[in-house]
């Protein structure tokens, strides 16, 4: 039922968001794993135009590969390959692949107003978040309309379980600062 709506959601604005889209235990355990990661400092931009932007981005990540990842990490993959094969039955986007890290934002955290679609490339077309906590406050993730970039369509506050996507090219969105650490995994349903 949820996947339905994903797909109808999408078509009409662009962009979709369900609570309790995996398991609560599932995110705590994801979340106790966060705590082993290595983070990196997080950059804008691919290639030679990535780069390290503390004024427009200052959390951090850490990318699953597939054939290092944990059975969680695993778990997770595996849920996003089936939905991509739902996507594609139903909106024919020929999604290839789907990448993703894990995403920390501590307090004072956040993402300004952006696109995640890199210049010069059109690989990512569906972005994908999954939420593992609730902070205190603050990380509100915005979604602007697809139709004016300047209106704000949403602000959906983290919470463990939910799940957003949307189109990578057409919907801006921000992350608001958090008063607390913010944890996520976050990732793009890709063409080669």
């Amino acid at each position: 039922m949820k996947k339905e709506m994903l797909i109808s959601s999408l078509i009409e604005k662009g962009w979709f968001h369900a609570e309790d889209f995996l398991p609560q235990e599932f995110c705590l355990e994801l979340l106790e794993e966060c705590k082993t990661l290595e983070w990196k400092t997080a950059h804008v931009g691919a290639g030679n135009l990535k780069q390290e932007a503390l004024e427009i981005r200052n959390d951090s990540i850490f990318w699953i590969d597939e054939k290092s990842a944990s059975n969680l990490q695993t778990k997770y993959l595996e849920e996003m390959h089936s939905l991509m094969g739902e996507i594609n039955r139903e909106l024919y986007l020929g999604l290839r692949e789907f990448e993703c890290h894990f995403a920390h934002y501590k307090t004072s955290g956040f993402y300004k107003k952006h696109l995640d679609q890199h210049k010069g490339s059109q690989k990512r077309v569906v972005s994908a978040i999954f939420y593992l906590n609730e902070p205190v406050a603050g990380g509100e993730l915005v979604i602007y309309s697809k139709e004016n970039p300047e209106t704000v369509e949403a602000k959906i506050k983290p919470r463990p379980g939910s799940f957003v996507c949307f189109l990578s090219n057409q919907i801006y969105h921000e992350v608001l600062p958090t008063e607390s650490e913010r944890y996520s995994l976050t990732g793009w349903f890709r063409t080669l």
